[in-house]
């Protein structure tokens, strides 16, 4: 069982060199950043292109899709060949976007050049997707709508391609986050990803046309902007025959959603209840976010900015708080309340304190900051340059035949969760829910696990894994994120 990336990766090391193609060019490519359910793709051009396709950063997988009679890859909606167009191409928007406004390159956390696309995985049928730090890739699926009868491709939809790639850009920057068991570090990580899903709609003028035509550019009401992954949330509830997700998206970002402490929580909520599984939980910091941007989008309009370029303004401006946040984020495990602290941070050191008033007073009528926390930057805490593991040993009941395992912690000296004692508790709190949640996916000593191995029945990969080493019980977090 080869995960020992979780346990021995801590502090980032230089990428090797990317090796240059050897017939670059410019190439345009089929387009979407939504899916079909709400719009045709349209085009947009890369750089850098050569066969199969590959650019510096991303190498298709999983099949080789070749150019058109004019050397693009342009192609009919309905053409299959527009899933991989589209899946290689909002991967690559998306890095872009992210490393403009962060200033600089982000190496990914396996520490390859390039990132593997699988467009359309036709072994396993599943309405998912997922970012996996061992495969180095980033993969897609398909299955029927069990009503509508039409063929859902997840690799189609430009929402979901930024989000599993949102994911690999975050565990580039803070590979300790995939080490960690809290609802929050996990939830947080599904809101990065679904932030960059919502913010390069922003950038693209249909979408942003359409918006607009539905609530005038108001963002406060829900739109094709806010709620994440149309077709696969509306396939998801098909397949379910109920309304899981509270309407036809994965997640929805206009909610009102306010703090709860997830040892409280059921692993599921719904529409309208929190749950303290990571991608239910992540609604409710992905609302707060979002209403930062409702208001600061709010703001240009009241301004004379017409709709539009307001909202593309407001996207701009929020991506490069989240690249700002993530620079000020904590190294290893920690709590909204820590995120938040450091998302004011960011802004005062970063921004001048523009958004900073904004940030604070939505957290704390969200009730995941307290009232005059950090009032200025000057009383934050700086982030280490590293974090270090809490070793924690599964003792006393309900651990079951999980009785006496190992489980490794990631703690971020600036952002302490307590003594290590409280650590610990916390640990075993977090890994008995996920049990009792059947999360963990026990395994034999010598056992050979492979990546297929670490998905469930209903296709979603488990949370922790059982490693063995010289007969002791280690539980590993599964290096793979939907």
């Amino acid at each position: 069982m080869q995960l020992s990336s979780i346990r021995s990766f801590n502090a980032a090391s230089p990428a090797p060199p990317a090796s240059k193609p050897e017939v670059a060019q410019e190439a345009e490519f089929s387009y979407n950043s939504q899916d079909r359910l709400v719009m045709d793709p349209g085009t947009t051009v890369l750089k850098g292109v050569e066969a199969g396709p590959r650019t510096e950063r991303f190498a298709m997988k999983g099949t080789s899709l070749q150019p058109n009679a004019d050397g693009d890859y342009v192609f009919e909606a309905k053409d299959p060949r527009s899933t991989s167009a589209v899946a290689f191409s909002a991967a690559q928007k998306t890095l872009e976007t992210f490393e403009s406004a962060f200033g600089g390159k982000v190496d990914w956390a396996f520490r390859r050049p390039q990132m593997g696309v699988y467009p359309d995985h036709q072994d396993r049928p599943m309405l998912n997707a997922y970012y996996s730090r061992n495969d180095g890739s980033v993969n897609f699926f398909h299955d029927t709508d069990r009503v509508t009868g039409t063929l859902i491709q997840s690799g189609s939809s430009g929402e979901v391609v930024s989000h599993e790639v949102g994911h690999a850009i975050l565990d580039g920057l803070r590979p300790g986050y995939l080490a960690a068991w809290n609802s929050d570090t996990g939830g947080f990580h599904e809101s990065f990803a679904d932030s960059m899903a919502i913010l390069m709609g922003t950038q693209d003028e249909a979408v942003v046309a359409k918006v607009v035509d539905q609530n005038g550019g108001d963002l406060s009401k829900p739109s094709i902007l806010s709620g994440v992954a149309e077709e696969l949330g509306r396939g998801i509830n098909n397949a379910s025959g109920t309304n899981r997700t509270g309407g036809d998206y994965l997640r929805q970002a206009v909610n009102n959603f306010k703090w709860a402490d997830p040892r409280t929580l059921p692993e599921r909520g719904g529409p309208d209840r929190l749950g303290h599984e990571a991608h239910d939980f992540s609604r409710l910091w992905t609302g707060a976010f979002y209403e930062v941007l409702t208001q600061i989008n709010q703001e240009k309009m009241d301004s004379g900015v017409p709709p539009q370029e307001a909202i593309k303004q407001t996207g701009q401006e929020g991506i490069k708080m989240l690249a700002n946040l993530v620079r000020e984020a904590p190294k290893g495990q920690f709590t909204y309340r820590q995120m938040a602290e450091a998302f004011v941070k960011s802004d005062e050191k970063h921004n001048a304190g523009q958004q900073a008033g904004r940030i604070r007073e939505v957290f704390t009528n969200r009730e995941i900051l307290s009232p005059n926390l950090y009032a200025n930057a000057e009383d934050a805490v700086p982030a280490s340059e590293n974090f270090r593991m809490v070793q924690t040993t599964l003792r006393g009941s309900g651990f079951g035949q999980f009785e006496g395992a190992v489980v490794k912690t990631p703690v971020d000296e600036a952002f302490p969760l307590g003594k290590d004692v409280e650590t610990e508790k916390r640990t075993r709190d977090d890994i008995k829910r996920l049990i009792d949640a059947g999360r963990i996916l026990m395994t034999n000593p010598g056992q050979r696990v492979e990546t297929k191995d670490l998905f469930d029945a209903q296709g979603r990969p488990y949370v922790g894994v059982v490693t063995w080493e010289n007969g002791q019980m280690n539980i590993e977090r599964v290096p793979i994120i939907s």
